[in-house]
């Protein structure tokens, strides 16, 4: 039983390993959202306004502290600006899943072995002494 969760948590350190080297192949990431506006340009006697129709033209969106940030993205940069974001929301998933491991292997080491007592060092337990004893 023991040699079977040790395989296992070998095989989430390993796992664990691999998701990190992905996560460090990602440098350029953006939060936010790639979104079509439609605006109204400034020049009075633009036809397209005139006739009610509206620019369209490509911007990030970002929300810090609670306020959305427009950021010009445009045709040029259309595809880098996807692509970030895209990074970004891939780097989350793989640190998404890093903490999930994580949970499971710290449970592992957190449960009380049989016969235990609670605060003995090298023991399960937390370690602090309590007033009415060990």
């Amino acid at each position: 039983m023991a040699e079977m969760e040790e395989r296992e948590g070998r095989r989430l350190r390993m796992k664990r390993k691999l998701l990190w080297k992905r996560l460090a192949e990602i440098e350029e990431v953006l939060r936010g959202s790639v979104v079509l506006m439609k605006r109204r340009c400034t020049y009075a006697r633009c036809r397209t306004c005139a006739a009610g129709e509206r620019h369209p033209t490509w911007v990030l969106t970002v929300n810090q502290k609670g306020k959305t940030q427009t950021v010009y993205v445009g045709k040029p940069r259309l595809a880098e600006a996807r692509r970030m974001v895209e990074n970004y929301r891939r780097a989350k998933a793989l640190l998404e899943d890093v903490a999930q491991i994580n949970l499971i292997l710290f449970r592992r080491k957190d449960t009380p072995r049989k016969g235990a007592e609670h605060g003995q060092p090298g023991q399960a337990g937390c370690g602090t002494p309590h007033p009415r004893g060990p």
